[in-house]
């Protein structure tokens, strides 16, 4: 955060709620998940004056992965919560690309162990 005087620049995360019924692009199973809205922005007297940069997340439940939602459906969600987000609606974030998922602990894993470092259960590929 930037604050200089009365103004300065910040960064806001919101959640906007959460959605069943999708498609999780990683594991393929149907999970629920939040969707959340990022942006920047320009404040005066901690009055919010211009938003910039705004994304949209969906974190699914099966898997803990982030996927970065469509824009376009992320303002249809916002203003409709029953708005249906499909599987071509996400996409996969760099971060999470390298990882395996332990199905029992539910942690990301770096893609190249064989073994879970927090419960030891073999990963699946």
């Amino acid at each position: 955060m930037i604050f200089i005087a009365f103004f300065g620049i910040q960064d806001k995360e919101k959640l906007l709620g959460t959605t069943s019924n999708i498609i999780c692009p990683q594991c393929s199973e149907v999970t629920s998940g939040e969707v959340y809205k990022t942006y920047r922005y320009f404040h005066l007297f901690l009055i919010p004056i211009i938003k910039w940069n705004k994304k949209y997340y969906v974190k699914t439940d099966c898997c803990n992965r982030v996927f970065e939602l469509n824009p376009e459906v992320g303002k249809q969600y916002e203003h409709d919560p029953d708005v249906v987000i499909n599987k071509g609606d996400l996409e996969p974030i760099a971060l999470y690309a390298n990882m395996k998922y332990c199905e029992h602990c539910k942690a990301n894993v770096p893609y190249e162990y064989q073994y879970c470092p927090y419960c030891g259960k073999e990963l699946q590929d």
